[in-house]
Parts: C-alpha cells; sequence; structure tokens
C-alpha cells in the first residue's frame, strides 16, 4: 500500500476532514492535500503523526499481496476511464490474494478501509469479496466490511466480458447476495 493510499484512507476512515487532519497533526494542509493526491512523498515520521492524528498505525503484514485498499484504488482509476474489464480483472486479483493468504495475512489484507471507487455497487462487491474470503476459514471481520451493505433490492453483476451471461443465485455466496451483487462462487476460485 503506498503512503497516498493509507494517509487518505486513515483519515477517511476517521471521518476528518483535511483541515482537521492538518490541525491536529501539526501538518500543513498544503502539504497534507499534495501527500493524498500523491504528489509528495511523506517521510516515515510525517506518515506517522497523520496516522497518530486519526487514531491509526502501520502494521507490517509478511506478503508481497496487494490489499484490499490499493486494489479499490486501482478499481477506481480503471472505472474513472470507463475500463470496466480491467476494473473486474483487478477484482479477480483481490480475490486470488485474498485465496492465497491465511490467517492474520489474510484478515491484514482487509484492515484497512479502501476508500470509495465512484460506484456503490463495486464498494459492495469487495466488501462482499473481504467478507466472503474471511468467513471462509472463520476469520474476523474489519467493521468497515459490514457497514457496506450495497443494495440488495437491486441485483447487479459486474461486467465480465462482452457476452453478457447471468448468474445463476444458487451458486452466489450469501456474503454477495445479501449486497445485491450477483458474482458466482466459481468465479472466485484461482485457475
Amino acid at each position: 500500500m503506498t503512503a497516498t493510499i493509507l494517509a487518505r484512507a486513515a483519515r477517511a476512515a476517521s471521518g476528518l476532514s483535511q483541515s482537521q487532519l492538518a490541525q491536529r497533526s501539526g501538518i500543513a494542509n498544503s502539504s497534507l492535500s499534495l501527500i493524498e493526491h500523491g504528489k509528495r512523498e511523506p517521510t516515515v515520521s510525517t506518515l506517522e503523526s497523520l496516522l497518530r492524528a486519526t487514531r491509526h498505525t502501520v502494521v507490517i503484514i509478511p506478503t508481497v499481496r496487494s490489499d484490499a485498499a490499493r486494489i479499490a484504488a486501482e478499481i477506481s482509476a480503471a472505472l474513472a476511464v470507463a475500463d470496466d474489464s480491467a476494473a473486474f480483472r483487478r477484482f479477480l486479483q483481490l480475490a486470488d490474494n485474498l485465496n492465497a493468504e491465511t490467517g492474520a495475512t489474510r484478515v491484514g489484507l482487509t484492515l484497512t478501509e479502501p476508500a470509495p471507487t465512484g460506484s456503490t455497487q463495486w464498494d459492495a462487491a469487495i466488501a462482499a469479496l473481504c467478507e466472503y474470503r474471511l468467513n471462509s476459514d472463520g476469520l474476523p471481520l474489519p467493521s468497515w466490511i459490514l457497514s457496506r451493505t450495497g443494495t440488495p433490492g437491486a441485483a447487479w453483476a459486474p461486467r465480465t466480458s462482452d457476452y453478457f451471461i447471468p448468474a445463476d443465485p444458487a451458486h452466489v455466496p450469501r456474503e454477495f447476495l445479501s449486497r445485491g451483487i450477483l458474482v458466482e462462487s466459481e468465479t472466485l476460485q484461482s485457475t
């Protein structure tokens, strides 16, 4: 995860505005803006000050896999240029990343709340995927996962190809169905 994503996610999760965080951390609002927009790389001490002001901390986990927050940012970037297939590929990469890890490392990949992607459906799909993978091993769920409820009454399926192949609700995990996201469990299996 980059310092940009971490700083932005910690501020968003704390409910602070940039001005409020700047005041709490003692870091200039202009510097904070540059950090959050990826135009300035903060020092370790600056990042620690920002995180401490949001009541967060850095936790290092032994993995080379991207976490949910980073992949959500990549999905957001794909959606910004209307590249649905790239968004779906990143979603499948998150499924593979979570499937490849176990225990605390799997939980660690879901700890930082992802910033909104710009799509409530994709936000709900990311939460559903994280919940699905964590539940498969009886692991604890970070609170942000349960707060992204989607729209259960309005079913949505991500565009997976040029052809529309409807999902069979009987094969959609409950974590997805409860949010109105139609993704079959077979789609989430690593190949």
